[in-house]
């Protein structure tokens, strides 16, 4: 019986920890990556009360009669722009002229403004429309970060807010979970690197670049491996080799049960085989063990194969060794806006894009749900989950789906 896919996610996550390896990284570089410590402010944000708008800093008690048909007139003592303090309290009938951003002097309690005022009969006062209640338009001392809060904390992904908020409490530098490294290791005499002519019977290495690349979105750090023929001891020395260089070993190829699939019988030789086949479309032969103690996930030479198992498998391991207890991808409940007639005896992940109709969110199956149709995965956006044994679905059926990230919405 095949295991479901909940279970070996579960099976594979036990055996992975954290490596707790940190680095320091600008802080114009950090972006993307996961902060290694909690983030504290080194002060009050803001660090005093100032102005949420250009206008004036006045006393609510001198302001508190005025309307348009009755304004109040005060007497402006000075300018206070940003990053220039009022050098002076205001006394009763006067108010400053202030910026947005500028320190608000102690004495005023609000700010009206610009909008709500018109220049006085006489060049240095105002005449204020509408009062205002205490605190109108500030923005006051700490109300944002208070010293020594945990602004950021650690495990959290750091992106275009959260460097803004690392600006704000004064990290030049930034400590930042080390990359994983990832072996990426292809087996199969049919193998040609890109560049190479073909001949007859070969194909190109496409798996070992997908693979790069997810590697790299996941946060890890991907290592090219020159690809192993169907040798055992050619894999067998492949194997060993990457296990004494990194973190993580990824394969595509070889974990099937043809007579020259050799990764899973490698495996076993150089460590422990913990599981194999998984109750999936397309995947089914994925293999997890360790060799020489190093964490080896053998994923499906099918090339869609091998990216929709990353996803589900490899892209989860690397984000438990970044320390990221928050890798799940968003499972949401969705309708058809295609009718899907595949029934299989395992569940499917089905390739689909997101569209929009008439305001809904919608799942659009691709044509061609092929293991070896490359094709297939472009603009894909989520992976929607088909029970086994279920099926056909009409337009209009609910499914669940893994939504994997919207570059775009199609509209029909």
């Amino acid at each position: 019986m095949l295991m479901p896919v909940e279970d070996a996610q579960k099976i594979i996550l036990q055996q992975i920890r954290p490596l707790g390896r940190l680095v320091s990284k600008p802080l114009q570089e950090a972006a993307d990556h996961l902060l290694g410590e909690d983030a504290r402010a080194d002060g009050d944000i803001p660090p005093f009360t100032n102005t949420a708008m250009d206008g004036f800093a006045v006393r609510t008690e001198d302001v508190a009669s005025a309307s348009p048909e009755n304004p109040v007139t005060l007497r402006i003592v000075g300018v206070i722009r940003a990053g220039h303090p009022g050098s002076m309290p205001i006394k009763p009938g006067e108010c400053y002229k202030i910026m947005t951003g500028a320190p608000v002097p102690d004495s005023a309690d609000a700010v009206v403004p610009v909008e709500w005022t018109q220049p006085g009969t006489l060049q240095d006062r105002v005449d204020i429309l509408r009062a205002v209640n205490p605190g109108a338009s500030l923005r006051w001392r700490g109300e944002d970060m208070q010293v020594g809060q945990v602004v950021v904390a650690r495990g959290t992904t750091i992106t275009a807010p959260v460097l803004g908020m690392l600006a704000t409490i004064g990290y030049a530098e930034v400590p930042v979970a080390a990359p994983p490294k990832v072996a990426i290791l292809s087996t199969g005499d049919e193998l040609r690197e890109p560049g190479v002519p073909l001949t007859p019977g070969t194909i190109r290495n496409s798996n070992t670049y997908a693979l790069y690349a997810a590697i790299q979105q996941a946060g890890g750090e991907p290592v090219i491996y020159p690809s192993a023929p169907d040798d055992p001891d050619a894999i067998r020395k492949l194997f060993t080799q990457a296990a004494s260089e990194c973190d993580l070993l990824v394969s595509s190829g070889g974990v099937s049960v043809g007579d020259f699939d050799f990764v899973k019988p490698v495996i076993e030789s150089l460590g422990h085989l913990t599981l194999w086949r998984v109750n999936l479309k397309p995947g089914k032969p994925l293999a997890f063990g360790d060799v020489l103690g190093k964490p080896i996930i053998g994923l499906p030479g099918n090339p869609v194969s091998a990216l929709v198992t990353f996803e589900l498998f490899v892209r989860p391991v690397i984000r438990t060794l970044l320390g990221d207890t928050r890798w799940e991808r968003p499972v949401l409940s969705l309708p058809l806006f295609t009718a899907f007639n595949a029934v299989e005896d395992r569940r499917q992940y089905v390739r689909c894009r997101l569209m929009v109709q008439e305001g809904q969110l919608m799942l659009w199956p691709h044509d061609n749900q092929g293991s070896a149709v490359q094709t297939s995965w472009q603009d894909v956006d989520a992976l929607m989950i088909v029970p086994e044994n279920t099926g056909p679905y009409r337009a209009g059926d609910w499914l669940e789906a893994l939504v994997m990230g919207v570059d775009h919405i199609w509209r029909p």
